[in-house]
């Protein structure tokens, strides 16, 4: 069975899925990540009703979230990339920001910043920091996951899909060491069966 492909796998909390070298048990699934992106799509679309937004979207992670919500969107969009994280090959946030491209033109931009998940917060305070230098006419963040119990940063999350517990999930464009994004549901650490040290 692949887990990728079956939705209603996700009701089995028996199933595992390896990613790389670490076990992941189900935690979302396809119809509720479905319902989350919608709901973001809709306020969204209340919001800046009438007028252009630019979609920042957060590389590697957000592409997939971010695929699903502009084609949701019934205002004109204009799509910018960047790619930035804060983890590395680790499972949790180092705290360094490394942005490896240059900022588009944000000029008097109505910018959302398209996140795939918020952890600790420091990647998209930052990112805010910057984007906020480049003279836009807004900036507003749609995550699809947010962590508040790890945020460490004083922050406003505009568009959130859901809040979580801060365990590791991979699937749905989130990775654990560039492996699992591919997978179209969200799968969480199976602690049960593996113990995760801090890194």
């Amino acid at each position: 069975m692949n887990p990728s492909q079956n939705t209603t796998a996700m009701n089995d909390r028996d199933l595992t899925v390896r990613v790389h070298d670490r076990s992941f048990r189900p935690y979302i699934g396809t119809d509720e990540i479905d319902v989350m992106v919608s709901d973001i799509a809709e306020k969204i679309n209340k919001d800046f009703l009438g007028q252009e937004l630019t979609v920042l979207i957060i590389l590697k992670g957000g592409f997939v979230f971010a695929a699903d919500l502009i084609r949701r969107l019934r205002i004109p969009v204009k799509i910018e990339t960047l790619r930035a994280s804060s983890y590395g090959v680790a499972m949790t946030s180092n705290g360094l920001i490394d942005v490896e491209d240059d900022f588009p033109d944000l000029r008097e931009r109505n910018v959302l910043i398209v996140e795939d998940i918020i952890d600790t917060g420091t990647t998209i305070v930052e990112l805010i920091k910057r984007i906020g230098g480049l003279q836009p006419a807004s900036v507003t963040v749609a995550a699809l996951l947010s962590k508040p119990e790890m945020h460490r940063e004083n922050l406003v999350i505009d568009y959130v899909g859901r809040e979580i517990a801060p365990d590791f999930v991979v699937g749905y464009g989130m990775d654990y060491a560039g492996y699992g994004r591919e997978l179209d549901a969200i799968w969480v650490v199976d602690t049960a069966t593996e113990e995760f040290p801090e890194s």
